[in-house]
């Protein structure tokens, strides 16, 4: 597929390398922009661990552009995927229920505040899943699926502490 900035991704080329791939709901989800920064505030120390990062959203590139948020984590991929095309291939599930559960989850309100202080653009698309729920995956050297994580609810992602400990793994065989 094609990044935000028009590069091709495939994860044919990421051979060779350890691989976080997460998908993210639309980029004015505030959850998913929180996950995106800290994420992208962990790049460096990723990347000397020997871990690259591809994110997939539901939104188109031009929405994608448009945030300066997503800009600042350039040149992570930014996938646009609006027809979720990545989304069903990695089985990447939509429910209401999980969406609302997330509001019932200690300090929802405070990060949905936090979250929505990111400059996102405000025109939401309507073919967007108002669903989706976040998933994220480990990916080996060898092009494996190590850990699919599937998130409890919108907020539910890898923690960092496991992300960081699949980095430092050494190959075997």
């Amino acid at each position: 597929m094609q990044d935000a900035s028009g590069r091709t991704i495939d994860l044919q080329d990421f051979k060779g390398s350890k691989v976080l791939v997460s998908f993210f709901r639309d980029v004015t989800c505030p959850f998913c922009n929180l996950r995106v920064h800290f994420l992208s505030s962990k790049k460096q120390e990723l990347e000397d661990l020997g871990l690259k990062m591809i994110f997939f959203f539901e939104s188109t590139g031009e929405l994608l552009t448009k945030s300066t948020h997503h800009r600042k984590v350039h040149p992570v991929p930014l996938v646009p995927d609006p027809e979720h095309k990545m989304y069903d291939q990695y089985g990447v599930e939509s429910s209401t229920g999980k969406v609302l559960k997330t509001m019932f989850t200690k300090g929802a309100f405070s990060a949905m505040k936090e979250g929505n202080s990111f400059e996102t653009p405000t025109d939401k698309e309507e073919h967007l899943r108002a669903s989706l729920i976040p998933a994220d995956f480990l990916i080996d050297e060898k092009g494996y699926i190590h850990t699919a994580h599937y998130g409890k609810n919108v907020r539910d992602h890898l923690p960092i502490e496991q992300i960081k400990a699949f980095a430092r793994q050494l190959v075997v065989g």
